[in-house]
């Protein structure tokens, strides 16, 4: 009778702390999800500068360069606004399938390299300054600035969820129930 008791309540104990562990890492996944949206918004901000950008470039008038010649000035800032534009599109791509899966290791890596291209094309595009374009880099310094504080948020979140997904006894429920580590950005 008390080795029945004693396996009764031996199962409860251990039904009880699976459901708890159960709980813990889908509060943590939901964590990492909500800290993936406040970076999803401050990404989504870059998108008008680059266009804001485009534009401005676009309008401004040729100088001529006498050793160059206006013709290669022209075809600077075409190249680099194509670089820029081709960027902004891989980004726009690479951010919308990783607003569908922020826990999938592909999605996250794509997003980080959409991300580093999109920094290397923006400031290839500012080759030449100009006062017309110094709002719009303010712009992208203060949202780049914003950006980090969200990426370093989401980066401790994933940290976390993956520490808890990889301990023992917890790794065996994230194995059955399809937990896996997420990628930091």
């Amino acid at each position: 009778m008390t080795h029945t008791l004693l396996f009764w309540l031996s199962l409860a104990v251990l039904l009880f702390w699976a459901l708890g562990a159960y709980n813990r890492l889908v509060r943590l996944r939901a964590r990492v999800i909500g800290a993936f949206a406040a970076v999803d918004q401050r990404l989504m901000q870059v998108l008008p500068l680059v266009s804001e950008r485009a534009a401005v470039r676009r309008a401004q008038p040729a100088t001529v360069d006498p050793v160059a010649g206006a013709q290669s000035v022209h075809a600077d800032v075409d190249a680099s606004l194509d670089g820029l534009r081709g960027a902004s599109i891989q980004f726009e791509v690479a951010l919308r399938v990783a607003r569908k899966s922020p826990l999938d290791a592909p999605s996250m890596a794509a997003l980080r390299t959409a991300c580093a291209t999109m920094q290397v094309s923006w400031e290839r595009s500012q080759a030449q300054p100009d006062e017309a374009l110094s709002a719009n880099q303010r712009a992208w310094e203060d949202n780049q600035q914003a950006s980090n504080e969200a990426l370093e948020s989401f980066n401790q979140s994933v940290a976390i969820y993956n520490r808890a997904i990889a301990q023992f006894p917890a790794v065996v429920l994230a194995y059955f129930f399809g937990f896996r580590a997420a990628d930091c950005l």
